[in-house]
Parts: structure tokens; sequence; C-alpha cells
């Protein structure tokens, strides 16, 4: 594997709900991704809630679009972070 081929992801912890209220049942992230900003079908969980970067390995050469969600012990989703993207060469 080469370094071309892997982009790392890094963000902040909420601390909030998206209705303004404490974050208090945080139990992880879920990495939405795809060669377009539309179409992000990946995904990868993350199950720790101190992880607050993660390596996306094995990328083929173009366009990729990321972003991230926070996920409470519910299951629920938060609203996407917003979309990021980088070109593999």
């Amino acid at each position: 594997m080469s370094a071309s081929d892997s982009v790392t992801l890094s963000w902040a912890a909420p601390t909030e709900n998206t209705d303004g209220s404490a974050l208090t049942n945080l139990a992880g992230y879920v990495i939405y991704y795809g060669s377009t900003g539309n179409t992000m079908t990946q995904k990868i969980n993350i199950t720790s809630v101190g992880m607050l970067n993660y390596v996306v390995s094995n990328l083929n050469a173009g366009t990729w679009y990321f972003e991230i969600l926070a996920v409470n012990s519910s299951g629920v989703e938060s609203n996407p972070s917003g979309v990021v993207s980088t070109t593999i060469s």
C-alpha cells in the first residue's frame, strides 16, 4: 500500500444534540464516503467515542467525498458534518 491510497479523517467530538441539549449518550461515529458527493454509499462504523480520527485506506485514484455523523446509544445519527473531499492520484 502506498501513501497515496489512503486518507486520514479527523473531527472534534460533539457536546450537544441537534436540539441544543447536552449530549449525554454518545456511542460512536459513522463515516460515509464515496466517489461522488451525492452518493456516499460506503460506511464505516466507529464504536469508540474517544476515537477522533480514522484512516480510510485502499482508495482508488480519483476524487473521494466523506462526511461524519455522531451516533447515540439508541442508534440515532446526528446531522452530517459538512462534506469534505480529496483527490487520490
